[in-house]
């Protein structure tokens, strides 16, 4: 059983691209992602991994509570 919905970590990391002026392509170059598999999480037909939070997570500089939604955005 998933603990956390894939569409709320979708809606976080979308929430973050709009907070910080960054296209999805650039994040994907950031975290070393193809485009399309960044796509693909993005609309629910893949999963993120562990690896992948962490990642968006460094990318904007906050913590993997906030991109799963355990706190609330602008909050570190």
């Amino acid at each position: 059983m998933s603990l956390v919905k894939n569409n709320s970590i979708t809606t976080n990391v979308r929430r973050l691209l709009r907070q910080n002026h960054v296209k999805q392509r650039e994040l994907a170059a950031g975290i070393h992602m193809p485009e399309q598999t960044l796509s693909n999480k993005m609309h629910g037909a893949r999963p993120f991994t562990l690896r992948d939070l962490l990642r968006i997570a460094d990318y904007f500089d906050v913590s993997t509570d906030l991109v799963l939604g355990r706190e609330p955005l602008g909050v570190k």
